[in-house]
């Protein structure tokens, strides 16, 4: 099988990327690329910062924080956010620094290949809106306590050191400690249609897409590798109101929540099938759906039935002896 090169037509083919653990053993180069994962960034990208709780320190920076993460942002003020498009942006850079090898600190990324990817037109918006993202990802400090062996913790550790755009090419440097530690993670297939998604129009699609990739990658060769709880769905996405924010104010938790949820769900048509389920694995009855609110909605399971999904391989390891 031929393998497509990398995200701007240059880099390593696909196919040549290894995992630690997991070799990616066939890749439709149309639909997956691959990114190297790890517990830290998989959390990052569930958090946003554009609504501020609270304002900044007198020091101009502000902290969020997720379980075991902790995110502290310099010089808030001038920064646009932590958006999807930043997100989106630190995608497209970790698959060009995974399919180029990962061997170098500095990757580079055409500005015309992200707006062909992101399928997105107008160059001087799309410019204003990387330099942006580019600015906010500068300004981060990640703190991260490991929970299990195969991960790595961090201390006040910066994403990149250095960021440009320059002759339509966006420059973005890890820096030494982040380097260090994504050069050694595994990589996962990564759905091209993150980058297709109109985040106006399906505000929680990225979301959801991303957390199934992750779920996906994850499980691979267990049982719930195609089963995944509501509740962890709507907990990957920051655009979706909270049940106690809801019943504080209308009270509409079909409006709010189920809908959009399940408009954001079928946005994935092209990529994947879902549909609800019980704990048992048990199709929704009659009666169940006669039943239907956010009551059932919330402790239901959701399958998924992707439309060719990489095969992913146990790297075989060498034998003592």
């Amino acid at each position: 099988m031929e393998y497509k090169k990398g995200i701007d037509g240059n880099s390593a083919a696909v196919g040549q990327v290894l995992a630690p653990d997991l070799q990616v053993h066939t890749v439709s180069g149309n639909l997956f690329r691959v990114m190297r994962q790890s517990s830290a960034m998989n959390k990052l990208a569930t958090l946003k910062t554009t609504k501020l709780p609270s304002a900044p320190d007198e020091d101009d920076t502000f902290c969020i924080e997720k379980d075991n993460l902790r995110i502290l942002f310099k010089n808030f003020s001038t920064l646009g956010g932590l958006k999807t498009t930043t997100h989106r942006l630190a995608d497209a850079l970790m698959i060009k620094f995974t399919e180029s090898g990962s061997r170098e600190r500095t990757v580079m990324l055409s500005v015309e290949e992200y707006m062909r990817l992101c399928e997105l037109k107008n160059s001087a918006e799309v410019k204003k809106q990387i330099g942006s993202d580019l600015k906010t990802l500068l300004n981060m400090h990640l703190d991260f306590q490991k929970s299990s062996n195969r991960e790595q913790s961090m201390q006040n550790i910066r994403l990149c050191t250095e960021t440009r755009i320059r002759n339509n090419y966006i420059f973005f440097t890890f820096s030494e400690e982040f380097y260090s530690i994504m050069k050694t993670m595994p990589v996962m297939p990564y759905p091209e249609k993150l980058f297709r998604i109109n985040l106006k129009r399906n505000p929680n699609s990225y979301y959801f897409l991303k957390k199934l990739s992750e779920h996906k990658k994850m499980n691979y060769f267990k049982k719930n590798a195609d089963t995944i709880s509501v509740r962890t769905l709507i907990g990957s996405t920051p655009e979706l109101p909270t049940y106690e924010e809801v019943m504080e104010t209308d009270r509409a938790l079909t409006r709010r929540i189920i809908e959009p949820f399940e408009r954001d769900m079928n946005e994935l048509a092209d990529v994947l099938d879902w549909e609800y389920c019980h704990a048992s694995g048990t199709p929704l009855t009659d009666a169940d759906l006669a039943n239907f609110n956010y009551h059932v909605f919330s402790g239901l399971l959701v399958r998924i039935r992707w439309r060719d999904y990489p095969e992913l391989k146990k790297k075989k390891r060498k034998q003592s002896k």
